[in-house]
């Protein structure tokens, strides 16, 4: 009798407790205010220069992304640059890092503790030497997460965020990174099922939830950032438009005229509206960033060619706030070699899934990459030619004027970090069947590590950029 008393109520306590299990809901905003949360203008700078502004870009790919990312992070801690007549090092310049799915783990914890990032005690111990994948396959098998899955409000996902928000971020939420109120700005990339979009988790995409982003969690981000399809299920964000008196920017109304006339920003400006009908959008499901982006940017990218964006570089370049530019992609892409060719039967459903979410996104990565590389070549040919102009006009006619104002003159420098770069076809090989997994041998992590900062040192345009800036290691 005491024993089915027992079991009766160990019965309602599981029971209660999956009926209690949710996940953690994001904050609403009380009231829209551009000057403060986590924006680009409320960080400050101290021993960083608007004038050289630098760009990173984390691609996904686990911790084969978080481990080429990091890499690359020591690369620029190490180089000691000069600039306006100061020495100081290549990564204090560093202004904005946006990132997806495994890369976030490095730009968020990089953001959130600064220098601690390569402390041996710290990022490597807390993740990238650590079996992450394991911790979570092992808590679908204790049973009180059972109980806990059972809710329709909580999912595998919610499991995951728990994890990376005790071991690896110590319960840090956006607060802190805007009470730090340093640079880098940290945009932290996942995936808008619904609108197929890009969701960043800055303030300026909350503000269209009337949602406070201070009050979430940097993990849940990271986890939104990284949250693989099917592994694991999407995360939900609350949406309380139109609580919050929030004013529309005049470049949305703008837009949603321009379909015809400028295609791309007339789909920012819809995707943004969406956000604005609660009735339709209550809530917002997230998946993996690198579903609509996987190397991080498309963000940057269009700061670079428009006026919207509030960080817009278009603007600081015209105002004159930035003489050198330095767009550094850091992709872990990879092209695993396959046999589906080789038989007539059809590949099994794990190989379609790892298919259908990599190859679609490499060659999607492969245009945004050249559309980087385009637009910074063309801005030095626009250069070039009205320099030129300029010249002819004032030779032949010394009191005529330009007839057109030039884009401020700046030095670009776009520069792609891939294991497609790698010089040594067995070395390439090597690092291009790298799998995607929230684990790696330590011999795989460490090659990771050293392979990128190679690939930096034989990019001919870091090699340009380190000749004018006069680098040296330390």
């Amino acid at each position: 009798m005491r024993n089915r008393l027992q079991r009766a109520l160990a019965m309602v306590f599981f029971l209660a407790l999956a009926g209690c299990a949710t996940y953690p809901v994001n904050p609403q905003l009380i009231r829209y205010d551009l000057q403060s949360g986590y924006r680009f203008e409320n960080l400050k700078a101290p021993g960083n220069s608007d004038s050289l502004f630098v760009i990173l870009t984390f691609s996904g790919g686990g911790t084969r992304a978080a481990a080429l990312s990091y890499g690359v992070m020591e690369k620029l801690r190490k180089t000691n640059i000069r600039w306006k007549g100061e020495e100081r090092r290549l990564l204090d310049e560093v202004d904005v890092i946006s990132s997806v799915s495994g890369g976030s783990f490095t730009s968020a914890y990089y953001g959130l503790f600064q220098e601690e990032l390569f402390d041996h005690e710290k990022f490597e111990k807390d993740f990238l030497y650590r079996n992450v994948e394991g911790e979570l396959i092992a808590s679908l098998f204790n049973p009180i997460n059972w109980f806990r899955l059972a809710s329709p409000t909580f999912g595998r996902i919610e499991l995951a965020t728990e994890m990376y928000d005790r071991e690896i971020f110590r319960g840090k939420s956006f607060s802190d990174l805007i009470n730090l109120a340093r640079r880098p700005f940290i945009m932290i990339n996942a995936t808008d099922i619904t609108m197929g979009s890009q969701f960043t988790f800055i303030q300026d995409q909350f503000d269209l939830l009337c949602s406070d982003l201070s009050g979430v969690h940097v993990a849940r981000a990271v986890a939104a950032s990284s949250n693989f399809p099917v592994a694991f299920t999407p995360l939900v964000v609350n949406n309380y438009a139109g609580t919050c008196q929030y004013q529309e920017p005049p470049w949305i109304e703008q837009a949603s005229k321009d379909l015809l006339a400028n295609p791309p920003r007339f789909n920012r400006a819809r995707i943004a509206r969406s956000y604005l009908d609660r009735g339709e959008r209550t809530y917002i499901h997230l998946l993996d960033g690198g579903v609509t982006d996987n190397i991080g940017l498309r963000g940057p990218l269009v700061a670079i060619h428009s006026n919207d964006p509030s960080w817009s570089l278009l603007n600081k370049i015209n105002l004159k706030k930035v003489e050198k530019l330095i767009v550094v992609v850091v992709d872990a892409r990879t092209n695993p070699k396959t046999a589906i060719d080789k038989k007539p039967s059809g590949p099994g459903l794990t190989t379609i899934l790892d298919i259908i979410s990599s190859i679609p996104m490499s060659n999607y990565s492969f245009d945004t990459v050249q559309e980087l590389l385009d637009t910074l070549n063309q801005w030095r040919k626009d250069r070039d030619v009205y320099a030129g102009c300029k010249g002819i006009l004032q030779d032949k006619c010394p009191a005529a004027q330009m007839p057109t104002k030039a884009l401020n003159p700046i030095e670009t420098y776009g520069i792609y970090v891939g294991f497609d770069q790698i010089k040594d076809a067995k070395a390439r090989e090597y690092f291009l069947n790298l799998p995607t997994t929230f684990y790696l041998p330590n011999k795989a992590v460490n090659a990771l590590r050293n392979i990128g900062p190679r690939i930096l040192d034989e990019s001919e345009e870091f090699q340009s950029l380190c000749s004018f800036l006069e680098c040296r290691e330390r």
